[in-house]
């Protein structure tokens, strides 16, 4: 059995451990064979972190984007038990961006997210996808991901 954790160490990253909700939220839920999983960040309170457009270049958003896809990534390993045989689809992700008001690149920044998620899933990796610039994010933060992933039965 492939695992989400293997394919990720070809592609040189590593799953970051689950974090636990900032607030009165679930990290996830699941529904039947739908798993929605709540808002990732990147990087909160580090160099990184920021507006797009204001100190912030689209290239550390983009890294972000990838980091916080990790911490999606988490979640589905935790809840798959690390089998990328469950995973049957990811069917969207959405996409938050601190940027400012005419910074317009927001696709390629979520694209840090989707092309991760589509090298370690394949074509189950795939989605349709939001990507939105916002004033601001949690702590900070540059990017949020969050995502919808329907599962095989297990």
């Amino acid at each position: 059995m492939t695992t989400i954790s293997q394919k990720l160490q070809e592609l040189g990253h590593s799953l970051p451990a689950v974090k636990t909700p900032a607030a009165n939220y679930l990290s996830y839920t699941l529904q039947g064979n739908l798993l929605i999983i709540a808002g990732q960040i990147g990087r909160p309170g580090s160099a990184k972190a920021g507006v797009v457009g204001a100190g912030l270049t689209a290239e550390a958003a983009k890294q972000d984007a990838e980091i916080a896809a990790l911490g999606v990534l988490a979640i589905i390993d935790a809840v798959t038990e690390g089998n990328i045989a469950r995973i049957a689809q990811v069917q969207r992700l959405g996409v938050f961006i601190a940027a400012t008001a005419d910074f317009d690149g927001h696709s390629a920044i979520a694209n840090g997210a989707s092309d991760l998620f589509v090298a370690v899933l394949g074509e189950r990796g795939r989605h349709a996808r939001t990507a939105i610039g916002v004033a601001s994010l949690p702590t900070g933060a540059a990017v949020e991901v969050d995502a919808i992933v329907q599962l095989v039965a297990a």
